[in-house]
């Protein structure tokens, strides 16, 4: 039996809510928001829903007591407004919400896997995992996927082929310093400096592209939605499998003695090995740079801490 919670009902929140249950993807599902008119109103709206659908999952809301026995455990607060003109503007308003709702988790009795969707990623999972006090493997989050998923869309386009045919990752920090690790980059099966399906491929024009795809879903949306989604969707599915899917997803690597976006196998554990590939240097001084960042924001999360005491 499946059991996830999702904590944090916006935009994300909901749509993923909303995937899941008319994928079947769900046994029961427990939703958690400060707005509990909001929650009603889901819960509502996705019961009606199920009356067409052939699998009708229990729906739980405002219940953290009901967290104890989940999975997996979605946490995706925020606050999308912020971002418009900082991409890091959430971090006090997450770190006031990660503070209210972790003592409620941990009283809960949850031991589940933590799939963070909260901005800036890297830092909040961190944090999260400090204020949950589970093991690091325990706690994740979604990490430079998108940017991975975006990278592949732009070289497909380019070779005029199918993004399936595309392997390599995007390594460092979600909507910050990301590291386009190009060592890692596959088409079938060729390195970029090779020609491919008749293309020469330019990286510079490849990440421009890459980063275009989320510059235009922020300038029309004002967020990111149905990827985060569908990407969170495709990680709680690998874990309830025990798929040991390789995603560079937000992770504990004691090489950077922080958490950092990396390769690793993502199962029923959570968190199992790392992808260890041969990265070139630049890429490598990349991924530290990366994880300097994250540090300091880590540090700016517990003076907040130390300042409220």
């Amino acid at each position: 039996m499946s059991k996830i919670g999702i904590i944090g009902l916006g935009h994300v929140g909901r749509l993923l809510a909303h995937q899941l249950v008319m994928a079947g993807a769900v046994d029961e599902l427990v939703l958690i928001d400060q707005d509990d008119q909001l929650a009603l109103a889901l819960q509502t709206d996705l019961q009606d829903a199920e009356t067409a659908l052939a699998s009708q999952p229990k729906i739980v809301i405002q219940d953290y007591a009901a967290l104890a026995a989940a999975q997996v455990l979605v946490v995706a607060v925020g606050k999308s407004s912020l971002i418009a003109d900082q991409p890091m503007a959430e971090l006090t308003f997450n770190h006031d919400a990660i503070k209210q709702v972790s003592a409620q988790v941990k009283a809960s009795g949850f031991q589940g896997i933590v799939l963070n969707l909260a901005n800036p990623n890297e830092a909040i999972t961190a944090y999260l995992q400090q204020q949950l006090l589970l093991p690091p493997k325990q706690v994740l989050g979604i990490g430079t996927v998108l940017e991975t998923a975006r990278l592949h869309r732009a070289i497909a386009a380019a070779a005029k082929l199918s993004p399936a045919n595309v392997t390599g990752f995007v390594y460092g920090q979600h909507d910050g310093q990301q590291v386009f690790a190009w060592s890692t980059v596959r088409v079938n099966g060729q390195a970029l400096d090779q020609t491919i399906n008749g293309h020469r491929l330019d990286q510079e024009h490849l990440k421009i592209n890459a980063d275009l795809s989320n510059w235009y879903t922020l300038q029309g949306l004002g967020y990111n939605a149905s990827a985060a989604c569908a990407w969170a969707a495709r990680i709680i599915r690998a874990i309830l499998t025990d798929e040991q899917l390789v995603l560079p997803v937000a992770i504990f690597q004691p090489q950077y003695e922080g958490y950092v976006s990396f390769p690793a196998l993502i199962g029923r554990q959570g968190v199992g090995n790392l992808l260890l590939l041969d990265l070139y240097p630049v890429e490598l001084a990349g991924i530290k740079t990366a994880a300097a960042t994250i540090n300091q924001q880590l540090t700016a999360l517990q003076r907040m801490d130390e300042e409220n005491d």
